[in-house]
């Protein structure tokens, strides 16, 4: 069993390795995999010969394998984006991939979309808003996301029971963990998963404040507009009988039409006459 023992208390019987000795000074990336069958308890430990940490640890019979809390913590670390936030990678790895994320939506998807939308000059303000929200937004889920798949192992790690599914959603059961399973699946919850939820908590309300922040700059943005808006339906309409805001508006549109530099109006002018 690939696990680092950190409490000198914690001995390797409780983990069903009978003779099997672990030192508490070796870490995960140093400990073998081993392969035991417990044939009285229906407990096994496998492990894969070209890695260092099991695919499957052992548990009750009855239940499936892959339904076994330290088996699903297992899959959950193999999973992409779920290391992010694991003991390996800190807060500064995880912080450093969030950032990438943001980088690369914000550049390559939400700046390009913001471009299309305000096409004038004069709208920098709001297009960079605009990209910060719906940067932040993706990292927002995200983040939410890999708290929601730890919080949910941590949770089955700490059950006294476990429950599973036979063959579906209609003949689920209930199974009562043994002494050496509530003894490996506290200890692998409080090294390795309880870390990683107080973790992601923080970083859960570090980018939730961050977006509701960027969502009333936005708001503020979109509320400064140059004195010709043409994005405005009032403005166009105050044109019609305001003679000193049309000579404005004539000024700076350089005698051309001010439908020009909207693609919007320039189809509602079929395509563009006089520009």
């Amino acid at each position: 069993l690939t696990l680092a023992v950190q409490s000198a208390a914690f001995q390797p019987a409780q983990l069903g390795l009978g003779n099997v000795a672990l030192n508490p000074r070796l870490s995960t990336s140093n400990l073998k995999s081993y392969s035991l069958e417990d044939d009285d308890e229906g407990y096994e430990i496998r492990g894969l010969s070209d890695a260092n940490r099991p695919e499957t640890t052992f548990g009750a019979e009855n239940v499936p394998v892959e339904q076994r809390p330290s088996n699903e913590y297992l899959n959950l670390i193999r999973q992409p984006t779920f290391g992010w936030a694991s003991q390996e990678s800190g807060d500064s790895g995880l912080a450093v991939r969030l950032a990438i994320i943001y980088a690369a939506f914000f550049g390559l998807v939400c700046y390009p979309i913001s471009g299309a939308t305000w096409v004038n000059e004069g709208y920098l303000l709001q297009k960079l808003t605009a990209s910060n929200v719906g940067a932040i937004s993706v990292v927002f889920l995200l983040v939410l996301r890999l708290y929601s798949g730890w919080g949910y192992i941590g949770s089955r790690l700490k059950s006294k029971v476990i429950e599973y599914e036979e063959t579906g959603w209609y003949d689920g059961d209930i199974e009562e963990k043994s002494e050496s399973e509530k003894a490996r699946d506290l200890f692998l919850y409080r090294s390795n998963v309880q870390p990683v939820e107080d973790r992601l908590k923080k970083f859960c309300l570090a980018v939730g404040g961050t977006w509701v922040a960027s969502c009333i700059a936005l708001n503020v943005a979109t509320s400064i507009n140059p004195l010709f808006n043409q994005y405005d339906p009032s403005m166009l309409e105050k044109l019609s009988y305001d003679d000193k805001v049309a000579e404005v508006v004539q000024k700076q549109s350089n005698g051309r039409p001010t439908y020009c530099e909207s693609r919007y109006y320039r189809a509602v002018a079929n395509g563009g006459q006089g520009c």
